[in-house]
Order: structure tokens, then sequence, then C-alpha cells
């Protein structure tokens, strides 16, 4: 299998379709399932994010992101990728809009080993003064939207990438893959509509999960 989400991330191409984000028929991988569920998830309306989307240069590992700390902080996504597309860090911008790396460590109150351990471990020992790396917050970040959307702890998610399987792999697992052609067996590994681009997102059901 091949570990999308686990490698380096390819810039988006000019003029690249997002259909996908917002239209299942037009999920082709378990990486774009992924997107796609946390898309849904949040609620976001396509009018809202599509038009910020060519701003991201990594859609695929900053997109998670930018929904995550919208919904935290209770900004429009778009002002998340403001930051972001004048090139600060993932770190700078958590600070700058006052979400505590403590959000991305809800539900691992123990190590749980790589690749995540050294900056658990960092967290615990420093929480106000550790800064994690653009690449542990993205994949923290994807770890706690994807235990949220495949109903599993954040621990077991974070134990299931040291062990090989990316988080999107274990969402679409663990969901069924009910994407055309998801069925038959993907070797890639990767959701649609809120009307208001701002405020905080409570989850589908209209409650913050996995914030205790």
């Amino acid at each position: 299998m091949a570990l999308v989400l686990c490698a380096a991330p390819v810039p988006a191409r000019a003029g690249a379709s997002f259909d996908f984000l917002f239209n299942m028929d037009r999920v082709s991988n378990d990486n774009q399932y992924f997107l796609n569920v946390a898309v849904s998830n949040y609620g976001y309306d396509r009018v809202v994010l599509e038009p910020v989307l060519p701003r991201l240069r990594y859609v695929e590992a900053d997109l998670p992101v930018v929904l995550f700390l919208a919904d935290e902080c209770g900004r429009p996504p778009g002002y998340i990728v403001d930051l972001r597309a004048r090139g600060l860090s993932w770190a700078v911008i958590f600070n700058r809009v006052d979400v505590p790396y403590d959000r991305l460590f809800v539900g691992i109150r123990n190590d749980p080993g790589p690749p995540y351990g050294n900056a658990w471990g960092h967290w615990r020992r420093d929480r106000r003064g550790v800064r994690l790396s653009d690449s542990d917050i993205s994949g923290l970040v994807q770890v706690q939207i994807g235990a949220r959307a495949a109903r599993m702890r954040p621990y077991e998610m974070a134990r299931a990438r040291g062990q090989g399987r990316p988080v999107a792999f274990v969402v679409a697992e663990e969901r069924g893959r009910p994407y055309h052609g998801g069925r038959r067996g993907n070797d890639e590994h990767e959701g649609r509509g809120r009307n208001k681009d701002h405020g905080p997102h409570r989850d589908h059901h209209g409650n913050h999960d996995n914030h205790d």
C-alpha cells in the first residue's frame, strides 16, 4: 500500500479539481475519501471553501489543519488560509489564534510511540514552551479528525499510524470504503456543506466530541 499521507506533501497543481471534497461520486481513493469526510463533518459549504483552496500549497496536508483550527478558534477557514499563505508555520498560527497544543493531544494520555511519541513527550514536559513541527501538527490533526470519523480513540489511531497504517486508510477501512470503486481494493490511502463561513463547529451532531 502506498502511504500517501505519510509521504512528503505534493504541491497542488494549478487548475486542480477539488470536486472530490464535495461530491462522493468524485472520490477515487482513500486520501480523497478522508478529506471528503473531513469537509463533510466540519460542515462547510463549497462556496465557502473552494475559493480559498488554490491558496493552499499542499491541500492534502494543510486543509485538515485549516478545518481543525477554524473550528477550534471560531474563525472562518479563509482567515486561517490567509495566515498560512503568508508563510507562517502552523506553530505560529496556533499561537496567533490562541489554540493550545492540548487540542492536538485530546484522548492521548499515554505515549503513543512513533511517529508522535517525541512530540507527545515534549508537550508533556513543557506544554507552554514546546514548539511542534508542521509535520507533527499536520499528523496529529489527522489523528484527531480520523479518530472522530472512525469512532476510535485518538490514542488508538496514533498507534495505528505507528504500525504503518495511514489515518486515511484506517478511516476508509472502518467506514467500509463507500466511494465508487472503493471495495475493489485501493492502493492509495486519503467532507461537504455548512452554510456559514464563520463560527465554531460542534461536530455534525451539534456537540464538540473528543474534547474532554
